[in-house]
């Protein structure tokens, strides 16, 4: 084997668990919801893709980084979700999962016809000039761009070759919290 092999195979590795880390990101906030409240989110992705939109639309009217507008839309969100859980899912909790499953499915219908009618149908992506910048850590070279789910394009290129470096400073402030809480919380039970 040769050390451009190896170092091929080391980018190929490292890239394809910087692309994982992403996608359990949004397996974690679907697991956490149906292991907390016992309902499947099916709108889940769809309000994903909401928060997506409006980091593009902080960006492109208001000239807001993305990464700046993170904790706005957060604490928006909290809010949306808590009108969501209160109006439309507290009453469903004790009903059948075929209801349940049906309501966040008109959920996402609506979500998704909301986008299509005041953005479009097509794709929107934010320029920034950080978004070529990379990081070389030994032989491996990290980018920022275009990773499957990055948080500074509402659609990723998939036929980019730059990772995001994002889900290494995100996951790990994500999951080392909930797994505390998690654990804290067994133990507790464990106690009684």
């Amino acid at each position: 084997m040769t050390s451009d092999f190896l170092l091929a195979l080391a980018q190929a590795v490292t890239k394809g668990l910087l692309t994982g880390m992403v996608y359990g990101l949004m397996a974690l906030g679907l697991s956490v919801i149906f292991g907390v409240m016992r309902i499947v989110n099916f709108a889940h992705g769809e309000m994903m893709i909401v928060g997506m939109y409006l980091a593009w639309a902080g960006f492109e009217y208001l000239h807001v980084s993305p990464l700046l507008s993170l904790p706005l839309i957060a604490v928006l969100f909290f809010g949306a979700g808590y009108v969501l859980q209160r109006g439309l899912v507290s009453p469903f909790i004790g009903r059948p999962e075929h209801q349940q499953f049906l309501l966040l499915l008109g959920v996402a219908l609506v979500l998704v016809n909301v986008c299509l009618a005041v953005v479009g149908p097509d794709s929107h992506g934010v320029q920034l000039d950080s978004q070529f910048d990379s990081y070389q850590v030994g032989p491996i070279v990290l980018g920022v761009m275009s990773a499957p789910g990055s948080l500074l394009q509402v659609f990723p290129d998939a036929g980019s070759e730059a990772m995001t470096h994002l889900p290494l400073s995100f996951v790990p402030t994500v999951l080392v919290p909930m797994w505390m809480v998690v654990h804290a919380i067994i133990w507790a039970k464990l106690r009684r």
